[in-house]
């Protein structure tokens, strides 16, 4: 009913001034369809629309709203005017809400495209160009319909509403920029693949995605966030320049909440979020190193194996594929004595490849090769000798246990080797690398505890400068 009486009340106004609504359509700067669907009352003119209209036909923008000629006591009270104005403003805010989930969706059917089409279709790069597409569409409608908003919005130092809703059509082109980035960055990879093929759908590639999207949303933030600060600053201090004395206080707590804004946005990141950042990243790379070697941290293995007179191990090793000589070799002093004894062993060619998993020395004849010989007893005082050929067992020795098996002449030995001599570098380097890793997590938890406490002292200290 109030659009039918403001449309008729329009359609009056404009005959009794012998316009068309071509017309006032080029006067106004819309199309002829717009200034029909409000004289139909199929809408309403938007809120920056009425001065316009108001100084087009003669009236006021009270009467406008009204539908009808107002005499001097029904002029719209202070109080009426407004409630008349946060209406219209309401409208604004829903059609704010519907270009928000529009421009949304529209980002969320590019991650969809995109992840349909290289992981299912093995088509990554048409994919990734795909959302693009749509990512793309989603900023522009964001930016278009809401700089339509402001325009139709009015000025913003007409009132608080006004003013607060300004600065939320900032913020959401922020949010909406924000999530395409992200989007962005989660369809970055597909670009790399190569032509007709698509990414893998496992734990690496879904780690990778996450790693792009969060560098993603972090450098948006950090960048973006400062600026809609700062852009957000000057339209306050345009409000609060040309606001009235009873608009000056509300306008005025704004600002100070946008210098708060600001003055957190440069002192987080440099008292709390940079320390802490700079430990965790020399953490993570200490941590990283030995990963990406592949180092297997093994402290020590266990083997089992059977001894039988007369039979000697299977060997893993270069004992089974070269020819050598035995040079010397450590012997008990009897029969009934336990221990190591080193053998050294005369290589005429030793295999290369072998070098780092045995103790070797060069000499004019080829390479001598030490091992040791082990030699433990059983609870029923049995010895169990065995050479240490396989390469396994180059580490030092741990523990040994020797039993019998029930059967005569056969023993079950089970021994403990400590990292053996190609892991041993490894070992000891990732070790290193965890206790250092270990060190810069602990201290970054520290730089957190301390840089806290200090930016919430330096925070109460400037409130009070507010």
């Amino acid at each position: 009913m109030e659009n039918n009486r403001m449309g008729e009340f329009l359609a009056a106004l404009r005959k009794s001034k012998g316009y068309t609504q071509q017309e006032v359509a080029d006067t106004l700067g819309v199309s002829n369809k717009t200034v029909s669907s409000w004289e139909t009352g199929a809408s309403c003119p938007d809120i920056s629309m009425l001065p316009v209209l108001a100084e087009l036909y003669g009236v006021t923008c009270d009467e406008l709203i009204r539908g009808k000629r107002l005499s001097s006591e029904e002029e719209l009270s202070p109080a009426g005017r407004k409630k008349a104005m946060e209406h219209l403003l309401q409208r604004q805010k829903t059609n704010l809400f519907t270009v928000c989930w529009i421009a949304g969706g529209l980002a969320g059917i590019a991650l969809l495209l995109t992840s349909l089409i290289g992981f299912a279709a093995l088509e990554s790069p048409i994919g990734f160009y795909v959302g693009l597409i749509f990512q793309a569409a989603s900023i522009i409608t964001a930016v278009i319909c809401i700089r339509r908003l402001r325009f139709q919005a009015g000025e913003p130092w007409e009132s608080e509403p006004a003013l607060r809703f300004s600065l939320s059509l900032d913020r959401a082109l922020f949010w909406i920029v924000f999530a395409n980035v992200a989007v962005f960055g989660f369809d970055a990879p597909h670009c790399f693949a190569p032509a007709h093929a698509g990414l893998a759908l496992d734990g690496e590639t879904l780690l990778l995605l996450l790693l792009f999207v969060l560098g993603a949303a972090a450098l948006t933030f950090l960048i973006g966030w400062p600026v809609l600060l700062r852009v957000q600053k000057k339209r306050l201090l345009a409000a609060v320049d040309r606001a009235s004395d009873e608009q000056s206080g509300a306008f005025t707590a704004l600002m100070r909440q946008n210098t708060l804004s600001v003055w957190k946005i440069k002192r987080i990141p440099l008292l709390i979020v940079l320390p802490f950042a700079v430990l965790l990243a020399l953490s993570l790379i200490f941590l990283a190193i030995p990963a990406s070697s592949e180092a297997d941290v093994v402290l020590q293995s266990t083997y089992t194996f059977t001894l039988r007179e007369g039979a000697t191990l299977s060997q893993n090793s270069p004992f089974d594929r070269e020819e050598y000589t035995l040079v010397s070799e450590e012997q008990p002093e009897n029969e009934t004595e336990t221990g190591k004894y080193e053998v050294v062993y005369l290589f005429p060619s030793f295999p290369e490849e072998w070098r780092g998993y045995y103790r070797t020395q060069e000499t004019e004849d080829g390479t001598l090769v030490t091992i040791y010989k082990y030699r433990a007893a059983s609870e029923e005082g049995n010895i169990a000798e065995f050479y240490a050929y396989d390469y396994k067992w180059q580490g030092e020795l741990r523990s040994i246990a020797v039993s019998e098996t029930g059967k005569e002449g056969e023993l079950y030995v089970e021994a403990a080797f400590g990292p053996s001599l190609f892991e041993q570098d490894d070992v000891t380097n990732t070790i290193l690398f965890l206790s250092l890793g270990g060190a810069f997590g602990a201290l970054s938890l520290l730089s957190f505890a301390v840089t806290i406490p200090l930016y919430l002292r330096k925070e109460r200290k400037f409130k009070k400068t507010l």
